[in-house]
């Protein structure tokens, strides 16, 4: 399996001095499904050794982040410098959920080319994901 990285990089000056960070995040450590994006220059910070309460890392925080070389799924979310989260959250559920899901339904329907029916297959992740939240799974 192929692991979802982004590389994310700032640059930016805090007294008379550039800093230019650059790291490939492991997106399967980050947690999915809390509906936040993670802290991307909390975690630039980490790995510079920047403390989370120092005026560098407030300088840090008021530059964006550019992403790139996105790995995995997260190559999907990944475009013109920027990174969207819920778009890979959305996948990594879908990834997660669909094996399950098709085995249930492939027992009872004839659809053996789910991508050729992307109506049914959006129609069944629904269904199982209300189960699962009615607490069904």
């Amino acid at each position: 399996m192929i692991k979802n990285t982004v590389r994310a990089r700032v640059t930016f000056s805090f007294k008379g001095e550039t800093y230019d960070l650059d790291s490939i995040i492991d997106l399967d450590a980050c947690p999915t499904d809390s509906g936040e994006r993670p802290d991307f220059h909390r975690l630039l910070a980490r790995s510079a050794g920047i403390d989370p309460y120092s005026y560098q890392y407030e300088v840090l925080e008021s530059h964006q982040i550019v992403f790139s070389d996105a790995t995995g799924m997260a190559a999907r979310s990944c475009r013109d410098g920027e990174f969207d989260w819920a778009s890979f959250e959305r996948e990594q559920c879908t990834e997660r959920d669909w094996p399950e899901a098709r085995a249930i339904a492939e027992g009872v329907l004839a659809i053996r080319d789910w991508d050729a029916r992307p109506d049914f297959k959006a129609a069944l992740l629904a269904v199982y994901r209300a189960g699962k939240k009615a607490g069904g799974a």
